[in-house]
């Protein structure tokens, strides 16, 4: 098998997370529990690249047609989008790929800053449209390119945010964005950056939604195969850490200072002896976690889970961890609500007549929102703990 970044034949497994369930497909009842399939998760990486990604690609139509991540359901990521929004207004047209329910578009309209959104869920980009902002429903291909070039000019600016690790092949995308991006025209892209994965043992972030883990060095290589430059990179705190690249639509583009810096430093970090560590500490980290929620249930604490992103779905069933263990999760996303979580099947509920007197623990799966989360549970003297690893949350 080739990499499917820079097509080197230099790939090696470095992770098997054993059989996983799709992360965000929440079965509703017996019969969509009963039909749940799961696949070998293996994780490879590239020593040429530098770029992390699932051996085996789930159809993209069947992970994302029918979605059930609401973005702007999450307080801080509606503020990190508002940030955003405030950096761009000197660009002539926007466009957002992977724009979900416009959670981007949104303060966009607010700034007046000509803007549209792609995505592929027909649930979620109904929704955008319903609030009045203009989103094309489909993958970003040709196609949906030619359908928006009918009736708008090329974009100055395309951002796409967590988006292009989820897709089935990053070459044709950085094909398309050549071929869509105005000359000189700016790409704007977020990644959940792998080696802070890496070095927190975040395994968790690892599921079929996002087949692909990037470092600076991929997407430079990417882009630059196709004439576009990555020119500059900020390290930003969304989604357990992440990084924020800008690539000009131009060959032999300056490189900033701290870009400069981010690629000299994966050069000297990221390497296959990381995984190693990597892979004895996650073992350790998820045998003590369920060893914890065992012995919390020996001594009759009622334990609940708060959040229900797609990590609970790894967590879980590299845990083994069901309802015997956590009595149900709490999550603020109405698509998600009265459904189970994937392969364990535990119940997820709305916080409204769920968090009561009873509760002595919560496991804070979304925990990058604590903050948030906490205020839910006022005059409490509940318990709040980070799953992996395993540590109170103050």
């Amino acid at each position: 098998m080739r990499c499917r970044v820079c097509k080197s034949n230099n790939l090696k497994e470095v992770i098997n997370l054993g059989k996983q369930p799709l992360a965000n497909k929440y079965p509703k009842n017996n019969y969509e529990i009963l039909s749940e399939k799961k696949y070998e998760l293996k994780v490879l990486f590239c020593k040429t690249c530098k770029a992390g990604q699932i051996s085996k690609i789930i159809d993209r139509n069947l992970l994302f047609k029918d979605y059930y991540y609401l973005s702007s359901v999450n307080k801080k990521l509606v503020e990190h989008f508002v940030t955003l929004s405030k950096k761009l207004t000197k660009y002539d047209f926007v466009v957002d790929i992977g724009s979900n329910d416009g959670i981007l578009l949104q303060p966009l309209k607010k700034l007046k800053i000509n803007s549209i959104g792609i995505d592929p869920s027909i649930n979620i980009g109904k929704i955008a449209n319903e609030r009045g902002l203009k989103t094309f429903i489909g993958f970003f291909n040709k196609k949906i390119i030619e359908k928006i070039l009918k009736k708008y000019k090329k974009p100055d600016l395309v951002v796409a945010s967590s988006i292009i690790t989820h897709l089935k092949d990053p070459i044709e995308f950085a094909k398309n964005i050549k071929l869509f991006l105005r000359e000189n025209g700016t790409l704007i892209i977020e990644i959940e950056y792998l080696l802070n994965f890496i070095k927190n043992f975040e395994y968790e972030r690892f599921y079929f939604d996002r087949p692909f883990y990037y470092s600076a060095n991929s997407i430079d290589r990417l882009f630059k195969n196709y004439g576009m430059s990555l020119y500059d990179i900020e390290k930003i705190d969304i989604h357990g850490g992440s990084l924020r690249c800008y690539i000009k639509n131009s060959k032999n583009f300056t490189k900033t200072k701290r870009c400069i810096n981010v690629l000299l430093e994966e050069k000297n970090n990221l390497k296959l002896k990381i995984f190693d560590d990597f892979n004895k500490k996650i073992k350790a980290l998820s045998k003590n976690l369920k060893n914890k929620l065992i012995n919390l249930n020996k001594k009759n604490k009622y334990i609940i889970g708060y959040g229900a992103p797609a990590r609970v779905s790894t967590i879980t069933n590299v845990c083994d961890i069901n309802s015997n263990l956590i009595q149900y999760i709490i999550d603020d996303s109405p698509l998600k609500q009265n459904r189970f979580s994937p392969g364990k099947h535990i119940s997820i509920l709305p916080k409204k007549n769920n968090i009561n007197k009873r509760i002595d623990i919560v496991i804070v799966f979304a925990f990058e929102y604590f903050k948030d989360i906490k205020k839910n549970f006022k005059d409490s003297k509940v318990k709040f703990y980070k799953p992996i690893p395993f540590k109170k949350l103050l």
